[in-house]
């Protein structure tokens, strides 16, 4: 990515920037130099280029700062940016009134573009323009003591920030919160998160699992010895019939009465199939429920209800010109008209609500029809409980006159009922699903199948819930300690080769006196050659180390960014400030000096055999706060700053 500064203009803003418009043209020159007398607002552009760059929030304080004078309610600070091909303006807008700052990114090319609220940038720039990193390019003055610093960090934050290192440590934190946020949602389940509380959750799902396998073997026990019984049960009914049938007499009783329990039985289903029809008519099962359903028929065509406008007719309306009282239908209109249209049912909805509304109105029915056919259906039940009771009659007269073998079979088939209905209650406890039999037979989990398999899977949910959450957790440790070995690894790499190409332009700064960098910690660890570490330096020597340092930290990035700075040789000698002049402004695509003119001795003489791809710039001041931008070598090598601006 290259990022070129193509210029910026300032309106109402204090000092020199009233009314200022720097343009620097589509293709800037490789090197600018802006002449600012102090008091024209060096100092401040500085800082409103690195604030509109970075998107830095601004105090109230430092609003009010920057107002011109009482008249002004408003100012505008904009730099503009050539990203690759694509051009992008950036402007903070202050408001005086209120104190407050916001920014504004241009949707287009052209000056008069569309202006979109916010830091509107692609995802690569908006990572590259962030504080940490605008300071290094836009140089901070105080950036350059910080870096020698080993009480800081500022050395070490530079190389993070270029190289994207900031942005991989960015990812812990994201893993941190996937870890918590799924930590939070296991928590409703179960607090395990250790591997002692997910042994206990394992043994628990093993104990519901054997209780399950237990239970199933249990029913399908009983069902099959219950299915064992209902066949002897057949076989002796079937054998104690054929031994009263030896008798004609009573075999003629006993076929009378198996003919009228035939009868009977056909009876009952008929009777159970009516009253169960008549329970299906709310209006037949009571006078009181026929009266009440005739009665809410009445109130929904006394009430109109459901309305007659449809859903449709409003999505409809929304879709036209204009209203049906023929006044025109906006966006605001369509969009309420719209929503309104869901407070109202559709047409296929009204039809339903139209078809019950008229079967209720209608509702008819014969209360009496469901007593009686209970009654009914009562006295048949009676009537099959009265011919078992004759059949036994029989059977029972027939062991009365002495019959052994029938008066065994009786009993043995007395024994077999008995059992089966032992058995029944025992399948009833091992499968019922009936909450309200759960509880009349006491039934837990470890003596009912639903209610274990019920209880399993709870078990089994929190079991998986606890492990998957401490792979997850495990497996977030594992990713954030690989991130933390390649961002040390990396960070590693870079400083070394950050060093190595820092010492090699001290080298061509510093002939007076050596001074390399032994090692790049939090700040820069420094040292002369051949006599061992170094304590502290210059002001001039720590301009040119930091130079050094961020021109080397610059050259190797994957993108090329302009570097900007205030005053760049103030500090230095005059040797020192040739030297920086001929050497420091070949490392970067595009420089962009704020000068004063006593920096012009030495530091700007080196620009001047390069004038081809050198753009000059002075900024006259006058007394009314505005001032005149001229361009040009000649205008700028003798510029002085007028007495009354000063």
């Amino acid at each position: 990515m290259d990022v070129r500064l193509t210029g910026w203009s300032s309106q109402n803003i204090r000092g020199g920037l009233r009314d200022i418009d720097i343009e620097l043209g589509p293709n800037p020159k490789r090197w600018t130099l802006v002449q600012m007398p102090n008091g024209t607002g060096k100092t401040t552009t500085m800082e409103l280029l690195r604030a509109t760059l970075s998107g830095a929030d601004l105090t109230k304080a430092n609003v009010r700062a920057l107002r011109a004078d009482d008249s002004v309610e408003h100012g505008l600070f904009e730099v503009r940016l050539q990203v690759d091909t694509k051009v992008i303006r950036l402007q903070l807008r202050l408001n005086f009134i209120e104190s407050s700052a916001s920014y504004w990114t241009a949707r287009a090319g052209e000056r008069m573009g569309g202006i979109d609220e916010g830091r509107n940038l692609p995802a690569d720039l908006r990572l590259l323009l962030k504080p940490a990193l605008t300071e290094l390019f836009v140089f901070n003055g105080e950036l350059a003591t910080q870096i020698i610093d080993l009480g800081k960090t500022r050395a070490a934050e530079a190389i993070r920030a270029l190289y994207g290192l900031d942005t991989i440590d960015a990812v812990k934190q994201r893993v941190n919160a996937l870890i918590e946020q799924e930590q939070r949602r296991a928590a409703s389940v179960t607090a395990a998160k250790e591997k002692k509380g997910i042994t206990q959750l394992e043994n628990a799902f093993a104990e519901a699992e054997a209780a399950k396998k237990r239970l199933e073997e249990s029913s399908k026990r009983v069902l099959s010895h219950i299915s064992q019984l209902n066949i002897d049960r057949s076989r002796l009914e079937a054998q104690i019939e054929a031994r009263i049938a030896e008798d004609s007499e009573l075999r003629e009783k006993l076929s009378d009465i198996y003919e009228k329990k035939s009868e009977t039985d056909d009876n009952i289903n008929i009777l159970s199939t009516q009253a169960l029809e008549i329970l299906r008519r709310p209006s037949q099962v009571h006078p009181v429920l026929l009266s009440r359903l005739k009665n809410l028929g009445g109130k929904l065509y006394e009430l109109k209800l459901p309305e007659t406008i449809s859903r449709e007719f409003f999505r409809e309306l929304s879709a036209q010109d204009t209203c049906v009282c023929g006044r025109p239908i906006g966006h605001e209109e369509r969009h309420a008209i719209s929503e309104g249209a869901e407070r109202y049912l559709a047409q296929d909805q009204i039809s339903v609500i139209n078809q019950m509304k008229l079967a209720l109105r209608e509702s008819s029915g014969d209360a009496d029809g469901l007593s009686e056919a209970i009654s009914s259906l009562q006295a048949q039940l009676i009537e099959r409980r009265k011919l078992s009771n004759e059949r036994d009659r029989v059977a029972s007269a027939k062991i009365a006159e002495g019959d052994e073998i029938l008066n065994s079979q009786r009993s043995e088939l007395r024994n077999c009922i008995a059992e089966m209905e032992k058995l029944t209650a025992s399948s009833e406890r091992l499968t019922t699903k009936d909450p309200l039999r759960h509880k009349a037979l006491r039934a837990t989990w470890e003596t009912n199948l639903p209610l274990c398999e019920t209880e399993l899977k709870n078990r089994k949910f929190r079991l998986e819930t606890a492990t998957r959450t401490r792979n997850f957790a495990l497996q977030g440790d594992q990713l954030k300690n690989a991130i933390t070995t390649t961002v040390q690894i990396a960070l590693e790499i870079l400083r070394e080769r950050v060093r190595l190409a820092t010492n090699e332009k001290l080298k061509r700064i510093n002939k007076n006196e050596m001074i390399e960098v032994s090692k790049i910690e939090g700040g820069l660890v420094l040292s002369s050659p051949g006599l061992g570490a170094k304590a502290g330096a210059s002001e001039g020597q720590k301009l040119a180390i930091a130079y050094a340092f961020l021109t080397s930290l610059l050259a190797e990035a994957t993108y090329k960014l302009p570097f900007i700075v205030d005053s760049p040789a103030v500090s230095l000698d005059n040797a020192a400030r040739k030297e920086v002049g001929e050497i420091i402004p070949d490392f970067f695509g595009q420089m962009i000096m704020f000068v004063i003119s006593s920096e012009r001795d030495g530091f700007a003489e080196s620009f001047y055999r390069k004038s081809a791809d050198v753009k000059y710039i002075t900024v006259t001041p006058f007394k009314s706060g505005n001032v005149q931008i001229t361009e040009g070598l000649e205008f700028f090598k003798n510029f002085q700053a007028p007495e009354s601006a000063l």
